[in-house]
C-alpha cells in the first residue's frame, strides 16, 4: 500500500492551516522576502521586476503608461503588505518547526512566495514553454544552479499551499 506524503502545509479544523518548515528554511525565506521588499522600495522599475508590474496594454504604450501611472502604487502597496504579513508570520514562534496560520495569512504567504518566484524566474529568463526539469540544465558548474533550485523549491512550496487551500474549500 502506498503512503501519501504529507507536505509542509496542512489544513486544520476551523479554516486554519499549519505550515511546517525547518527553522533555517523559514529564516531563509524571511531574508529573501526582506531583500525583495528593499528592492521594491528602491528600484521597483528594475528590469527583473517586470513580472511584478506587467504591461496591461502590450500593443499600446500610451495606454500602458497610463495604466502603470494609475495602478503601480496600488500594486506596490499590495505586494509590500503581503511581504510584511508573510515575514511576520514566518518569524512567529521561532523555535517551533510548525506554525498555525489563518486563511488570510496563508494567502499573503502564497503571494509573497509567488512574487519571489516571479523575480527569480525573470532573472533566469524562464519562459512558460521552458522545460524546467531538463537534466542538462542542472549541471553542477551552472552558475544559475542555486537560483534554479530556489525557483523549484518555491514552486514546490506554492503547490502545497494551493493543495491545502483547495482541500479547505
Amino acid at each position: 500500500m502506498a503512503r501519501k506524503y504529507s507536505g509542509p502545509v496542512q489544513t486544520l479544523p476551523g479554516g486554519c492551516f499549519s505550515l511546517s518548515l525547518e527553522v533555517q528554511d523559514r529564516a531563509s525565506l524571511v531574508a529573501l522576502i526582506v531583500q525583495l521588499r528593499e528592492i521594491l522600495l528602491t528600484t521597483s522599475t528594475a528590469d527583473n521586476m517586470r513580472r511584478l508590474f506587467p504591461a496591461a496594454y502590450h500593443q499600446d504604450p500610451e495606454h500602458d503608461a497610463e495604466y502603470q501611472r494609475l495602478m503601480r502604487d496600488e500594486l506596490l502597496a499590495s505586494r509590500l503588505q503581503s511581504m510584511n504579513t508573510a515575514s511576520e508570520m514566518l518569524q512567529r514562534d521561532p523555535t517551533s518547526k510548525s506554525i498555525e496560520l489563518t486563511a488570510a495569512e496563508l494567502e499573503e504567504f502564497m503571494r509573497s512566495i509567488n512574487n519571489l518566484r516571479l523575480v527569480i524566474g525573470t532573472m533566469l529568463d524562464i519562459q512558460e514553454s521552458d522545460d524546467l526539469y531538463d537534466d542538462d540544465e542542472s549541471q553542477e558548474d551552472d552558475p544559475s544552479g542555486v537560483h534554479r533550485q530556489l525557483y523549484h523549491y518555491l514552486g514546490w512550496l506554492l503547490e502545497w499551499v494551493v493543495t491545502a487551500q483547495s482541500a479547505a474549500l
